[in-house]
């Protein structure tokens, strides 16, 4: 019985129902004849406008199947019914949960049951301040002539889907999964990072972005840790520490901005150390991290340098996932680290 389910408007705060609806009117026309096209033909871009009328239409077919047999029901309440007669008595509050939306609609729902005396509020048998909604005598009567036509209902749609090449139902049932795993929103947005990321390029150590360097890198570990003594004195002098002893900074650019970095510094054993990544948090999500690590990763390998390491920490977890996946193996540290706040050590091993 969920084609039954009720699906109450849900509008953006503080806009009335109507602003909406005539712009998203205006918006649908506007692109429909300006291309010539139909919303059938925009295919799955107009997939919740075409759900929506379907869903309206159906709504329609039900109310004139309740009017010729003289039952004063409205079918976007139906579910309402439904829901106590196969679950008995529940709250406001479960009938919200069960139908997946609000607690102000469920509430509207239930006034007009109550109005036609389908449904009268009885106290919580365990809680006097809590009330429950129930069928009276007359809903319980209701519901006797409801079911036949339900069950007539469902067998005209089951009809109706099965000449269709795929199971309309399975299909909502997938996608309403899908969306609850990431919804269309953070999809969409998802996306648009990604294309954002194609514009992030990765450039050299210029003198004009020392400043930079200390500024991501002192926000990042302000965030997790402190400024450490030896994390100071290499931020603050680049050129000296890294650059001059045989290392290499990059940084990441996009639109002009500066909004990541990452040094390869050489130790006294002649090793690299893969070091002092950051990017800026309004930036995170852009994937510039992994293309930071990527270009560094090439750099090392067209050198002669025959190690790289890194040094993290086991409370930064989605960073060693990132560090595990570009090929870093998990070691014993042959030395004692620079700074305190280290206490993993991984060597870069391909497989």
């Amino acid at each position: 019985m969920r084609a039954f389910l009720c699906r109450e408007k849900r509008l953006a705060s503080g806009t009335p129902f109507y602003v909406s609806y005539y712009v998203s009117i205006y918006v649908i026309t506007y692109i429909v004849v300006k291309n010539m096209q139909s919303i059938e033909d925009l295919g799955e871009l107009f997939l919740g406008t075409r759900l929506k009328r379907l869903s309206d239409t159906l709504y329609d077919e039900v109310d004139k199947i309740y009017a010729s047999l003289d039952i004063q029901l409205s079918s976007r309440i139906t579910s309402l019914l439904f829901l106590l007669h196969q679950h008995g008595d529940a709250s406001i509050t479960e009938l919200a949960d069960a139908l997946g939306i609000t607690h102000p609609a469920v509430n509207q729902m239930s006034k007009k049951l109550i109005t036609w005396d389908y449904v009268s509020n009885k106290p919580h048998p365990k809680d006097d301040r809590k009330r429950l909604l129930t069928l009276t005598k007359t809903g319980q009567q209701l519901i006797d002539r409801l079911i036949p036509i339900w069950q007539e209902l469902r067998g005209c749609l089951d009809e109706m889907l099965s000449s269709t090449e795929h199971s309309l139902l399975a299909s909502i049932s997938n996608l309403e999964q899908q969306n609850k795993s990431a919804t269309v929103s953070e999809r969409v947005l998802a996306r648009q990072k990604l294309r954002a990321a194609d514009d992030v390029t990765i450039e050299p150590f210029k003198p004009e972005y020392a400043n930079d360097f200390k500024r991501l890198n002192v926000e990042w570990l302000e965030k997790y840790f402190y400024v450490e003594q030896y994390d100071n004195m290499v931020l603050s002098d680049p050129q000296t520490h890294i650059i001059d002893k045989g290392g290499s900074i990059y940084f990441a650019i996009y639109k002009g901005d500066v909004i990541g970095t990452v040094a390869l510094m050489k130790d006294e054993q002649q090793r690299v150390e893969l070091t002092k990544m950051a990017v800026t948090e309004k930036y995170q999500g852009l994937k510039v991290g992994k293309k930071l690590m990527l270009f560094a990763i090439e750099k090392f390998k067209s050198s002669s340098a025959t190690l790289l390491f890194l040094e993290s920490n086991k409370r930064l977890t989605p960073a060693i996932t990132l560090y595990e996946k570009m090929g870093f193996k998990h070691k014993p540290s042959p030395t004692s680290s620079h700074y305190q706040r280290a206490d993993l050590y991984m060597e870069y091993e391909p497989d």
